[in-house]
């Protein structure tokens, strides 16, 4: 096995860990778009800030209610993972609630900074305005794609966890059912318009996840989804059994049986 290409540092105490897929994946966006050298190097500097302080108001929320966590790059953002899994399962729908709305809430907060001080580089050169261009994009316009009803995006996990709190076990079902609509046609519409990105993202994100769509049928059809359980068990123990007769020296008969295989007990 190779050394892996990731490098891991630690800021407020919280582990990170990044490998060289998404500032691959930022370089490309920056390609594609036509971005000059100095605009490419804002953008991947901005946009790794910008994921970094996301994750970090994940990992501060979590740190809060007694959760140190670990912050990890993938190729299209970033991830905030409880290292007691266990413990952040049990965490109340509300404080679930202010986790999931902690890192959008950082870059609404960045990203509006931005937005304020536009008027005070209005004569600057055009390199400055791009860049805080950039800065906004980067954290108020990802902030907001991230609080989209969608389950994979914190907006999604906050609706979740909002409706369980209205509704109980049938909110989670209404977030699941409204995160498949709203991705579906969020895809259709982007396809429509020609913006294959976002289709891309919508249904990555939002159409793809298998998850959803077994908790959706396991909560609307409990009794099927309890049979199929059962089932599921059972030839897990036919095979398990079969794997340890094959295992077993000889033929697997008993003497004296006219040569019919042993059931499974």
């Amino acid at each position: 096995m190779g050394k892996s290409m990731a490098i891991t540092v630690r800021v407020l105490g919280f582990p990170i860990s990044m490998g060289v897929a998404f500032p691959i994946f930022l370089l490309l966006l920056g390609y594609i778009s036509d971005l000059s050298s100095i605009e490419l190097v804002v953008w991947v500097v901005f946009g790794t800030f910008a994921i970094l302080v996301h994750e970090l108001g994940h990992a501060v929320a979590f740190r809060r209610y007694g959760l140190e966590s670990t912050i990890a790059f993938w190729g299209l953002g970033g991830v905030t993972i409880p290292n007691d899994q266990e413990a952040a399962v049990r965490l109340p729908d509300r404080r679930w609630l202010v986790v999931s709305l902690a890192g959008p809430g950082v870059g609404l907060v960045l990203g509006a900074i931005g937005l304020a001080l536009e008027g005070a580089v209005a004569g600057q050169a055009a390199d400055v305005r791009s860049a805080l261009g950039t800065w906004t994009f980067v954290n108020l316009g990802w902030g907001i794609f991230n609080l989209l009803p969608i389950t994979r995006l914190d907006g999604g996990s906050a609706v979740m966890h909002l409706l369980r709190l209205a509704f109980g076990q049938r909110g989670e079902l209404l977030a699941l059912a409204a995160s498949i609509a709203f991705s579906a046609f969020v895809a259709v519409l982007a396809f429509a318009n020609q913006f294959v990105f976002v289709a891309l993202v919508a249904i990555l994100f939002g159409l793809a996840d298998p998850y959803q769509y077994r908790a959706l049928f396991e909560g609307l059809f409990p009794g099927l989804a309890e049979r199929r359980r059962r089932r599921d068990v059972e030839l897990n123990r036919q095979r398990s059994w079969w794997r340890q007769v094959e295992d077993e020296p000889g033929p697997a008969w008993l003497d004296g049986d006219d040569q019919e295989p042993r059931p499974a007990p």
